[in-house]
């Protein structure tokens, strides 16, 4: 389960993102409660297989843009959602630790990465659960 939880939260990071974000088809009307069922605290374990060895990351990301954001969230941390769905959408599912690790984050610009960053503040603020992002 420690393993599971270092790589969510690798994959969750920011680290791990790889090219800039932008249009994303997905509310922005979303519940509270509905978005931090899918972003929020250990809900992406979920998101991995029985074994715990392999993330789906387009299914996460799917999840979330059919959820959205709630309004009220801040350009930057909506602009950092839309990355981390297009990337997660494009890493595809039945992703191992070596690939997760393998996602590269050199290709991010750091105006991205600050963004993500905001959406990671974001729903640690919102969800009231720290370390998943």
């Amino acid at each position: 389960m420690k393993r599971v939880l270092s790589v969510a939260a690798l994959v969750l990071a920011g680290a791990s993102l790889t090219a800039c974000g932008g249009g994303v088809d997905a509310p922005t009307d979303a519940s509270e409660d509905d978005f931090c069922g899918v972003a929020g605290g250990t809900a992406i374990l979920e998101y991995f297989d029985q074994e715990n060895e392999e993330f789906n990351a387009e299914d996460y990301a799917n999840d979330l843009a059919d959820v959205g954001t709630p309004e009220g969230i801040s350009e930057d941390a909506r602009e950092g959602f839309e990355v981390v769905v297009t990337e997660f959408r494009d890493a595809g599912n039945g992703l191992g630790e070596e690939e997760i690790n393998d996602l590269d984050d050199e290709k991010i610009s750091e105006d991205d990465n600050d963004k993500v960053d905001a959406f990671g503040d974001y729903v640690s603020d919102t969800c009231g659960e720290e370390g998943m992002f």
